[in-house]
């Protein structure tokens, strides 16, 4: 009885290992670059105002961590962009912040995919009279396709879009949908422990 009660302690020790062995912590820092930004400002209160802006471009850093088992990837993300405009009503530069959770899916054929829900969005500019500007309260989605087949580095494109409820500058809030859109090019360098 006390050899069957070893053997038993074994095969769960090690049926239990080799199935532990393929779960990993995710973590993955990148670089890139966002290309054809977008931002469509609507105001209820001021309809005149609304305006469209695009071609925005600039770079962006941040990360993801999480979870990964055989292939499935789960965790949260933050990216950070510095996007350069050219409008006449901004300063050529918004600084946008975003933290969003991501679902996720590495194929064995050098594939992965994954999608992501943004809960934290904000921005700041300053606008032609140099009042600094606040874009907050914002959420959005994001979709990404990467190429996972050269050594330590992942290659990635990425879309991204959220909407921002809130402006505030001079010292007053505004209620406003801001709509933004940017797709990202970017590097990554998946590590899993």
């Amino acid at each position: 009885m006390k050899r069957l009660s070893q053997i038993t302690l074994l095969l769960a020790l090690v049926l239990g290992f080799s199935f532990q062995s393929h779960a990993a912590l995710l973590i993955e820092p990148l670089v890139g670059f966002n290309i054809g930004t977008k931002f469509d400002l609507k105001f209820d209160d001021f309809p005149a105002q609304n305006k469209n802006y695009s071609g925005g471009k600039g770079g962006a850093y941040g990360g993801r961590l999480g979870y990964q088992n055989f292939g499935f990837q789960l965790g949260v993300d933050y990216l950070k962009s510095s996007i350069d405009m050219n409008s006449d009503d901004f300063k050529t530069n918004i600084s946008m912040s975003e933290w969003a959770g991501f679902l996720g899916y590495e194929f064995p054929l050098f594939i992965r995919v994954y999608a992501g829900y943004i809960f934290s969005a904000n921005g700041s500019t300053e606008n032609s009279t140099n009042q600094s500007v606040d874009l907050s309260k914002g959420t959005g989605s994001k979709f990404g396709l990467g190429f996972t087949g050269l050594p330590f580095i992942d290659i990635n494109i990425e879309y991204r879009t959220a909407t921002l409820n809130q402006m505030s500058y001079g010292g007053t809030d505004y209620d406003t949908e801001i709509n933004y859109s940017s797709i990202l090019l970017g590097l990554s360098v998946p590590i899993t422990i």
